[in-house]
Formats: C-alpha cells, sequence, structure tokens
C-alpha cells in the first residue's frame, strides 16, 4: 500500500509538470542519501551553468553600444561588430559574420534576434526595416536599450523582494530533508520503516511547490 501510494504521489508530481530527474532524485535520497544529494548538487550546478545567458542589463550594453558607435559615425554593421567584440556575454557571432562579410540584411536581422533573447525579433525588424526603407536605425536601438536596461531594473527589484520569501522556502523545504539525512546517518532511523512517511512527506512538498510553480507562471 505504501508503494502504490508513493507512486501515486510521484505520478502526480510529474503530471503537474515537474522534471523527471529532480523527482527521481528526491525519492532516492531516502534510500541512498549521500550520493543521491551530491547527484543533485552536482545536477543543478551544471544545469546552472548551462542555462546561464545574457541578463538584461548585458543586453542593455549590447544595444547601447550599437547607439554609441553610431553615434560617432560608424555604419550601422561596423556599429553592430564594433558592440559585439566588446560585449563578450551576448553570442552574436552570427551577427558579426553577417557584416563582416557584407551578407544580406535577413542574414544580420536573423543574427540579431538569436542573439538577443529580449528584444531580439524587434532588433531584427528594425535592423531589416533600416536597410530596406532607409529609416534610421540608432533611435530605434536606444529605445530598445532602454527596454532592456528597464527589464533588468524590475528583475533586480523582485529579486531583492522575494529574497526574504526565497531563503524561507529553502529551509522549510531543506531542513526536513538535511535533517532526516543526518539521522539516517547517525543510525537513529531506520529506512525501511521510515520510508512511506519521508516519501509522503516529499511527495507534498513537491505538490505543494509545484502548485506554487504553476500559480506564478499563471498569466491573467
Amino acid at each position: 500500500m505504501a508503494m502504490v501510494s508513493a507512486a501515486a504521489i510521484v505520478g502526480l508530481v510529474l503530471w503537474i509538470g515537474a522534471s523527471p530527474l529532480p523527482v527521481l532524485m528526491a525519492v532516492a535520497s531516502f534510500r541512498y542519501p549521500v550520493p543521491a544529494l551530491a547527484a543533485a548538487g552536482l545536477w543543478i550546478g551544471i544545469a546552472r551553468l548551462r542555462h546561464r545567458g545574457p541578463s538584461p542589463d548585458d543586453e542593455a550594453r549590447f544595444l547601447g553600444g550599437i547607439v554609441t558607435e553610431l553615434h560617432g559615425g560608424a555604419s550601422p554593421r561596423a556599429a553592430v561588430i564594433n558592440s559585439a567584440a566588446r560585449t563578450e556575454t551576448i553570442d552574436a557571432r552570427l551577427a558579426t559574420r553577417a557584416a563582416i562579410l557584407g551578407l544580406e540584411s535577413p542574414r544580420l536581422a536573423a543574427g540579431l534576434a538569436g542573439a538577443l533573447p529580449i528584444n531580439g525579433r524587434l532588433a531584427g525588424a528594425a535592423w531589416a526595416i533600416s536597410t530596406d526603407a532607409g529609416a534610421p536605425f540608432g533611435p530605434v536601438m536606444q529605445l530598445l536599450a532602454h527596454r532592456a536596461s528597464e527589464r533588468g531594473r524590475l528583475l533586480r527589484e523582485r529579486r531583492a523582494l522575494t529574497a526574504q520569501a526565497r531563503a524561507t522556502a529553502w529551509l522549510v523545504a531543506g531542513v526536513p530533508l538535511g535533517l532526516f539525512g543526518v539521522l539516517v546517518l547517525a543510525g537513529k532511523v531506520e529506512i525501511g520503516p521510515s520510508l512511506p512517511v519521508a516519501v509522503a512527506g516529499v511527495g507534498l512538498q513537491a505538490i505543494g511547490v509545484g502548485v506554487v510553480v504553476l500559480m506564478l507562471r499563471a498569466r491573467p
């Protein structure tokens, strides 16, 4: 009965959108706590490094660099190349390659769209319109730089306002797991009899976290 309940909880957590690997690590941590927690820490570190992309401030610096180059008399293609060279966190290799080789406008516009996660499509469309219709390119880049800068400011404010809540969430979720692991290592708790209760507790915590994540992702 306990195993059926644990399987049902794990299935429900996966159904609401949780990633399978963290759920399996949480379940495995009660049978092999130290290896599972070490693997979870390694997985989290690798995932954060892999998915770390350019921030809104990086994008604002890149776009602001284009504006500065244009004001200094550089051509739009040279402005893109020079700004990309100064902003290493922006992967604008496709755009700079298209600018250096003198490729057609859609290629460079596609490079800008892929390099900028926030204003990429707008920057690419502005480049296409500027080259096709002769519209000014600088003012649009200045507006997009301001937009990215405001996005970064709002993200910093949100992190500051939610810092206490996030710290409390980590404590509420982590302290019981850590205490249980310490008790298991110290031989104070037998894993067999305690496994159903532990799995049920982790399942309820995971369901709560999943519901909160769904609430935060929901759009009015």
